[in-house]
């Protein structure tokens, strides 16, 4: 591609699965991440939105294929805050909750033993931690505790607090820490990720082409469940495409079969798609 293009590397894989996507629409399904996604890294996750041209190209892509769903870290309610769209599925929290394109909801019960302790920890750090100086922000998402330190005037110290105060207390109590872009999450114990929240969603459906986009390490986990999805059947395809930035791990980019710029490539690559499909 030419040099500023926002598709960075993998435009003849993408071409292929537009193709495919177009042969049967009905047939494809398109997960996508929030944040970073399709939606602009912000200061603070509440300063986070999706522009309204994402929302446009995505409420047309749901009425022409099979599945749309946003698979997210944030609580489910927040992602469809943040994209409502009509007709979409959603996973939040890193799959702990599922609402289905009928509006019906799954939620995993055996994360609900692990609130009390995932709630001493959100009080120790919100007593513990001086936030405003250091530039922390706590997101309680009630089974999950993310500490967000993007505004850190000295990350290196700030992430020093954050594991003395939050990670080694959590630890302690036998549960999981999970890291993302300028972030630590407080989880439970519990073998539930995007990639296993997606292969039930999978399960649910009869696909042949399934594009994933993301842009964090908790996206792996969607990209290696679509594509072991595909490698189960010659006839299914699968497309993991990384919203890449400078802040992007190198497992983000090693797992995704097309590179592009966040978050403009995301809207070309969605945009083709629609075009493909008719949709715009």
């Amino acid at each position: 591609m030419e040099t500023g293009s926002p598709i960075m590397s993998g435009a003849e894989a993408l071409e292929g699965f537009v193709r495919a996507a177009a042969s049967a629409p009905r047939a494809a399904a398109l997960l996508c991440d929030i944040d970073g996604t399709i939606s602009p890294i912000a200061p603070t996750p509440a300063e986070a939105h999706v522009p309204a041209s994402f929302r446009e190209v995505l409420e047309a892509l749901v009425w022409r294929i099979g599945l749309v769903a946003f698979v997210t870290g944030r609580a489910l309610e927040d992602g469809r805050r943040m994209i409502p769209v009509e007709g979409a599925a959603y996973i939040g929290t890193h799959g702990l909750e599922t609402m289905a394109a009928d509006g019906s909801v799954t939620v995993e019960p055996q994360a609900e033993r692990y609130v009390p302790a995932i709630r001493e920890i959100t009080e120790t750090a919100a007593r513990t931690l001086d936030c405003e100086a250091l530039g922390v922000v706590l997101e309680d998402k009630r089974a999950v505790l993310a500490v967000h330190y993007r505004l850190a005037e000295d990350p290196a110290a700030t992430r020093h607090q954050i594991l003395t105060r939050v990670v080694e207390p959590a630890r302690a109590r036998g549960l999981t820490i999970a890291t993302g872009h300028h972030l630590f999450e407080v989880r439970p114990p519990l073998p539930f990720t995007k990639g296993s929240a997606v292969r039930r969603l999978l399960q649910a459906g009869d696909y042949l082409a399934v594009m994933s986009c993301g842009d964090d390490l908790t996206d792996v986990t969607m990209f290696g469940a679509v594509r072991d999805w595909s490698e189960r059947d010659a006839r299914r395809r699968s497309l993991a495409v990384a919203a890449v930035t400078d802040e992007t791990p190198r497992p983000v980019t090693d797992a995704a079969d097309v590179l592009v710029r966040a978050t403009p490539g995301v809207q070309a690559a969605l945009s083709r798609l629609a075009a493909a499909l008719g949709a715009v």
